[in-house]
């Protein structure tokens, strides 16, 4: 990856966007989720169709991002704010393989969570294969998963003691029961403890 400074990092804001969000889905994200791809068309009703119950936000990093003919998408992310529990989620995040472990997926994460954390969410979760439930159809290595759970640990993140199964992605789409729930830290450590009401009010809402 080149030097930070001639990093790009877009916010999808309108339709002028769209192309850039369309690419960024069908490249660098649907490799990177290939078993549960959630339509870019749920993505654009979120962003521009005022249904969606959270307000999402998705950023991509990379180089020469506004020229089609020239843009290289090195990575981006995917993350809501859901407006009764005042939690927020990171939904997705996908990394390049040219650009990982360099320190983007980490940047990127702790931009997020510090986004909702300053707009007053209480919480700010993301979810990971949880590489405890062996057998319950998540089609990984499981040294794999460790190590990301691992790499979220050495970012500030902490497992929440919660069961937590992940609603359906679209229509056609099953329920995902192999992931684990975890609290992300932005720029100051993570307390101690969580409040079981902030928990249960974002799963319950989401």
């Amino acid at each position: 990856m080149d030097s930070e400074l001639e990093l790009e990092i877009v916010t999808i804001r309108t339709h002028d966007d769209e192309g850039l969000l369309d690419e960024f889905h069908s490249t660098v994200y649907w490799e990177a989720f290939p078993d549960q791809q959630e339509p870019v068309a749920v993505w654009k009703r979120a962003l521009w169709g005022g249904t969606a119950p959270y307000e999402l936000t998705v950023r991509i990093a990379g180089h020469a991002l506004h020229d089609r003919a020239h843009r290289q998408i090195l990575g981006g992310i995917a993350f809501e704010r859901y407006p009764r529990s005042s939690c927020g989620l990171v939904t997705y995040m996908a990394i390049a393989p040219a650009a990982r472990r360099q320190g983007l997926g980490r940047r990127l994460q702790r931009d997020a969570a510090l986004t909702m954390f300053t707009a007053g969410a209480h919480a700010v979760f993301g979810e990971v294969n949880d590489p405890r439930l062996i057998g319950q159809g998540v089609d990984e290595p499981v040294d794999h998963m460790w190590r990301r759970l691992e790499r979220n640990q050495a970012w500030g993140a902490r497992v929440v003691d919660t069961r937590y199964v992940q609603p359906a992605l679209a229509p056609g789409l099953s329920r995902d029961h192999g992931l684990c729930l975890i609290a992300l830290a932005s720029d100051q450590p993570l307390p101690g403890t969580m409040p079981g009401r902030v928990v249960r009010a974002f799963v319950e809402e989401l």
